[in-house]
C-alpha cells in the first residue's frame, strides 16, 4: 500500500502581540547608555544602527577621567564625563561617526562632551543637509553641553553625523522624536528549547531564545522562569550579549533581564544549565511555563508567556521531541492541527520524502493566541510513500 510522508516541526517559542495604544504626539526613545560592557561595539540600539567605531564605554572601568579632573592624559585627551550614570558612546579611532534612525524622526537631541569643536549634522534619506549645529570644547567646564536638531515642517531626520578633528569627544542621552504614524509595535517571542526526557543526576541545558520579530524596536524586556528545586539544581547561566543578564536568583525562580531588540528578527539567546537531583522521582514533569514583560515606543506593558515544555524524568537517555498533531485526508488534501504551543510559536512545515530524500519545506506558520495551529497541505505533488506526522 502506497502512502505520502509528511513531518511537522513545531520550533517552541512565545509571542506577545501589542495592540497600538493611542500615540502621544512625539513619541520619544531614549538612549542611555547604561548597562553595556566597556568597549563593547554598539551597533543596533533602540532602534538605531551605529556606523563603524562605535564604542560603549564605562567609566568604572579606570580607563578615563571622571566627572572633572585637572587634566585628561587618557582617551586622547578626552575626560570622560557622563549623564544619570557612568555609560556613554564614543567613536574608537576615528573622528566622524554616523547613526541612521529609524524612519520618521522629527528631532534628535545628544548632550556632548569634548576637547576640540564637534558638528553635529542632521540628514535626509537623500542626503541632504537639513539641520546643523556646533559643541565647542568643554572638557575643563564640569558638564556636558546638550544639542537639539529638528527637521523642517514635512522632513525627517534619516541620519545623524558627529565629526570633530580626532576621536576626542563623546555623546551621552541621545533622544529622538518620532512623528506617531511611524511609531511600530515590537512583537517578542520566547523559546524554551530542551529535551523531552532527563535521567535522574544528569545534566540538562535548556535554551531560551528572545526575538523581535515586530517592526518597531523593544527596549527592554524581564523574562521569569520558574523551575522545581526540589528536581533541579541551577548551575549557571550564559547569554549571548553583554546586555542580557541574571538580575535575581530566588528559590525556585530565575529573573533575567535585556537590553534593546531591534525591530525585525533581532534576537538573543540564553543558556540555563540545571543538574537533576538522583532522587528526583521518575515519571515527574519539570517543565515550566515562562513569563515575559516588555516595553517598545507603543507600549510599556507588552506582556506574554511561554509554551510549557513537556520534559519529564525518565529512565532512559532517549530524547524524543515528537509532538504528534491530528491529521485527516480528504481526497488530495491533508489537514493538520496540534496544540499546547506558545502564541505566535513559528512553526514550520515539511514532508520528508521516500528512499532518503531530503525534507521539502512547505511553508511556516505562527500559533494562535491560544497555541493552537492548523492547516491543509495539497498532495497532489507529494511524493509516494509512508504516511507519518511528528512534531520536533
Amino acid at each position: 500500500m502506497m502512502y505520502r510522508y509528511l513531518v511537522i516541526l513545531l520550533m517552541v517559542w512565545l509571542s506577545c502581540s501589542v495592540p497600538i495604544a493611542a500615540a502621544q504626539s512625539l513619541p520619544t526613545f531614549t538612549l542611555d547608555f547604561e548597562g553595556f560592557a566597556d568597549n563593547l561595539a554598539i551597533n543596533t540600539y533602540a532602534g538605531a544602527v551605529f556606523g563603524d567605531g562605535w564604542r560603549f564605554g564605562d567609566v568604572r572601568s579606570g580607563r578615563y577621567n571622571a566627572p572633572y579632573p585637572g587634566a585628561c592624559p587618557d582617551f586622547g585627551g578626552m575626560c570622560a564625563f557622563t549623564l544619570n550614570g557612568n555609560g556613554f558612546a564614543r567613536v574608537s579611532g576615528s573622528g566622524s561617526g554616523r547613526i541612521i534612525l529609524p524612519p520618521g524622526v522629527v528631532s534628535f537631541g545628544v548632550a556632548v562632551s569634548t576637547s576640540d569643536l564637534v558638528a553635529v549634522t542632521a540628514l535626509a534619506a537623500d542626503g541632504t543637509v537639513i539641520a546643523t549645529a556646533s559643541v565647542f570644547a568643554n572638557t575643563f567646564t564640569g558638564r556636558l553641553d546638550r544639542v537639539t536638531l529638528t527637521a523642517p515642517t514635512n522632513r525627517t531626520i534619516k541620519t545623524i553625523e558627529i565629526s570633530g578633528l580626532r576621536d576626542t569627544w563623546l555623546i551621552d542621552d541621545v533622544e529622538y522624536a518620532v512623528v506617531p504614524t511611524a511609531v511600530r509595535p515590537a512583537r517578542v517571542t520566547l523559546a524554551q528549547r530542551i529535551v523531552d526526557v532527563a535521567r535522574s543526576g544528569e545534566l540538562l541545558t535548556l535554551d531560551l531564545v528572545l526575538e523581535n520579530y515586530g517592526r518597531g524596536p523593544m527596549m527592554a524586556a524581564t523574562i521569569e522562569l520558574p523551575f522545581d528545586e526540589t528536581t533541579l539544581v541551577l548551575l549557571d547561566v550564559r547569554t549571548s550579549r553583554v546586555d542580557v543578564w541574571v538580575s535575581e536568583v530566588k528559590p525556585g525562580l530565575i529573573t533575567i533581564r535585556t537590553g534593546p531588540l531591534a525591530a525585525e528578527r533581532d534576537l538573543v539567546t540564553m543558556t540555563i544549565r540545571f543538574q537533576v537531583r538522583v532522587d528526583a522521582p521518575v515519571g515527574m514533569a519539570i517543565g515550566r511555563e515562562a513569563r515575559l514583560s516588555y516595553r517598545d515606543g507603543v507600549t510599556e506593558f507588552g506582556r506574554g508567556r511561554s509554551n510549557l515544555p513537556r520534559t519529564v524524568i525518565g529512565l532512559g537517555s532517549e530524547l524524543t521531541h515528537w509532538r504528534t498533531p491530528e491529521i485527516t485526508i480528504a481526497g488530495q488534501t491533508l489537514t493538520y492541527a496540534a496544540e499546547g504551543f506558545a502564541p505566535g510559536e513559528p512553526v514550520g512545515i515539511w514532508y520528508n520524502p521516500p528512499d532518503g530524500a531530503p525534507p521539502v519545506t512547505v511553508t511556516t506558520v505562527r500559533a494562535d493566541g491560544d497555541g493552537r495551529v492548523s492547516g491543509t497541505l495539497s498532495l497532489r505533488d507529494v511524493p509516494s510513500g509512508n504516511v507519518y506526522a511528528g512534531v520536533v
